[in-house]
């Protein structure tokens, strides 16, 4: 009798794991439900049942042996046994688990690393309260306190959205929350570097690192009810004080740095002009570079899109809806920064919007995608025409390419938009798509369909309309640590392969990607689709995972692909001297790498000087003319050196 109740035990907590690693929500009602009847631990049935199961997945997952989307059924099946056990174990506040309130930043969509690391963490055993994403900064600060949190997580993947991490931190600070949990920050631009910089007590390259560090960082803290009670709360804030009080002086006397710094940048124009004397146009040494010719130096364009717009001056919501501001703002962008070209990129809900989704349209920040639609009829496809945003955008970029063309500016524009499968996680939100990719993959083709004549269709109007040199498109989802080769193209590379190129061969147009993911296909998105200029993005932290570097990149794809890359935007958000320092070094050491690595491949010219991903809106202008500043400098000499 007795090894048979102990028989049943380890039955049903098998049963339970291997409902997880099935992704079957049934069954995980069902063996949880059993578990109860049988007697056995809640708890017990969660960490050596359901967790067990998550664990393996895990496991598979860094092995790359299962992606997102697998992870995410999994992850289904977790909760709904989670939701049937967890209601029935008894807890005190000695011994409750650790709590913890985790969000992905206000104005950021981007949910699929946030989401890995709460599975991961509710398995280890946490209680995990998720803000879902676009948080407004006041809401992680209350839901910390009123959740008595153990673990604070905040998570971006845009550089437009990061700076919020040191605004949360300020306020962690003043309210006297500081010393009451663990703050994490998180994603793939957040480096050590910059979670020290914003006061975050850490991060992690991965989910199971951040349990990890969860894990570790919290096991120090003392018993919620004294870390917030009314008294503690009280000491700290008075203990910050003084710290506090420094950060508002410090942003009050630097003002809006971006506003400051271009009026300071448009100040030296004036007085000096233009620093030297270039021997070619920027047209000619963009489009040189894309046909590998021999150039006098590299190009240079740090991805300077949005914070541009205060030499305007105008606000964010202007730049990405008047097209005046936009035209202006790109075509100062060139004269007073001196960049070889402007990349039109306002944000990345714009096709989003048109197809149904809602966006947020904040003054001074980037708009993004919000009011996810419900199911996959609700998509309805617009017209290209007045009235959408893309036409708008259009418009926008018609004005651009009469002021860059002008003879004493003579640069090419890129106009950008959103890819098929980006657009529809946008409008559909990203979890729901990868989600629905392995049990519902009919209903996201046929979506994928519609939305595919949709990009074709815009893509053909800024041709027609002689509103671009050429079209970066985003197709940010190719990425292996998110799907597999095989599942991207067939959600996301075979629609472009088939569908959308022939647009670009019809105009007989260059192709342009911008992809600032961490591990992608390379070679579906540059060697398949025939790219000719790629704009990529490399994390070190994540090398392992596949991010690859100009090293790795010029000479596996130098013979089709003009590559642009990879300075790390994230230094450009300071603005002080040894910021600038730090630019021209990472600006010296790039251009020499990228130079002898070309020599090496028999190449002369086939790359841009940039930023992996957009310099932030409220960055310094000051910090783009440092690294502009250098290629021009030192650029035309070691090219000669290196190249000759």
């Amino acid at each position: 009798m007795y090894g048979d109740i102990i028989m049943a035990k380890e039955e049903i907590l098998k049963a339970l794991a291997d409902a997880v690693i099935a992704g079957d929500d049934d069954e995980a009602v069902e063996y949880a439900q059993k578990a109860l009847a049988e007697g056995i631990d809640p708890q017990e049935a969660i960490v050596d049942g359901l967790a067990k199961g998550m664990a393996i997945m895990g496991d598979k997952y860094e092995r790359g042996e299962v992606f997102v989307p697998h992870l995410m059924i999994a992850s289904s099946a977790l909760y709904e046994g989670m939701d049937v056990l967890t209601p029935h174990i008894k807890t005190d506040a000695a011994s409750r688990p650790v709590t913890g309130v985790i969000g992905t930043i206000e104005g950021d969509v981007h949910d699929i690393g946030k989401n890995l690391v709460k599975t991961m963490m509710a398995a280890a055993g946490f209680t995990m309260i998720d803000l879902g994403h676009d948080v407004p900064l006041e809401q992680f600060i209350s839901a910390a306190k009123e959740n008595k949190a153990d673990l604070l997580s905040v998570s971006a993947l845009m550089t437009t959205t990061m700076t919020g991490m040191d605004k949360i931190s300020e306020m962690l600070l003043e309210n006297g929350y500081r010393d009451s949990l663990v703050f994490m920050v998180g994603g793939a631009p957040v480096s050590p570097q910059y979670a020290q910089t914003v006061g975050a007590d850490g991060t992690a390259k991965d989910a199971a690192g951040a349990v990890a560090f969860a894990r570790e960082s919290t096991a120090k803290l003392g018993p919620a009810e004294e870390r917030w009670s009314d008294a503690k709360l009280s000491v700290t804030k008075t203990k910050y004080k003084d710290a506090v009080l420094k950060k508002k002086a410090a942003a009050s006397s630097s003002g809006n740095i971006t506003l400051e710094t271009a009026k300071k940048v448009i100040e030296e124009y004036n007085s000096v002009g233009t620093k030297g004397v270039s021997k070619m146009s920027h047209s000619e040494r963009i489009f040189g570079a894309l046909g590998d010719k021999k150039l006098d130096r590299l190009p240079v364009y740090p991805l300077a899109c949005g914070v541009a717009r205060k030499f305007v001056p105008c606000t964010y919501k202007e730049y990405a809806t008047v097209p005046e501001k936009f035209a202006a703002s790109a075509e100062a962008a060139v004269k007073y920064l001196d960049v070889d070209t402007f990349v039109g990129l306002t944000d990345l809900s714009i096709t989003s919007t048109d197809v149904g989704a809602g966006v947020t349209m904040p003054e001074e920040d980037t708009p993004s995608a919000t009011g996810h639609l419900k199911d996959y009829e609700d998509i309805q496809i617009p017209e290209v025409k007045k009235g959408t945003r893309i036409y708008n955008h259009i418009q926008a970029a018609k004005l651009t390419m009469e002021k860059l063309h002008k003879d004493e500016i003579n640069a090419p524009f890129v106009a950008f938009h959103e890819g098929p499968l980006l657009t529809l996680t946008q409008a559909m939100g990203a979890d729901r798509v990868l989600h629905d990719m392995n049990t519902n993959p009919g209903d996201v083709h046929k979506a994928l369909d519609a939305i595919t004549d949709f990009v074709d269709e815009i893509s053909t109007a800024f041709f027609d309309e002689g509103a671009a040199d050429a079209i970066c498109v985003d197709n940010l989802w190719s990425n292996n640590v998110i799907m597999s080769a095989d599942q991207y193209w067939e959600f996301d590379g075979k629609y472009v392969y088939d569908r959308h190129l022939p647009v670009f061969k019809k105009y007989n147009a260059p192709y342009v990607i911008h992809n600032c993911a961490d591990a992608v296909h390379f070679d579906i998105q540059i060697r398949k689709f025939g790219t000719a200029m790629y704009s990529y993005a490399y994390y070190e932290k994540n090398r392992d995972k596949g991010s690859k570097n100009y090293a790795d990149l010029i000479p596996e794809y130098s013979d089709i692909c003009c590559m642009m890359g990879e300075v790390d935007p994230i230094q450009f958000m300071n603005n002080d001297e040894a910021t600038f320092q730090n630019i021209r070094n990472d600006t010296s050491k790039l251009m020499d790498g990228v130079l002898q690595t070309l020599k090496d491949s028999g190449r002369n010219s086939n790359y841009v000087m940039s930023t992996g991903c957009e310099v932030p809106p409220e960055g310094s202008l000051l910090a783009v003319k440092a690294m502009v500043d250098t290629v021009k400098e030192v650029g035309e000499d070691r090219y000669a050196k290196i190249i000759g």
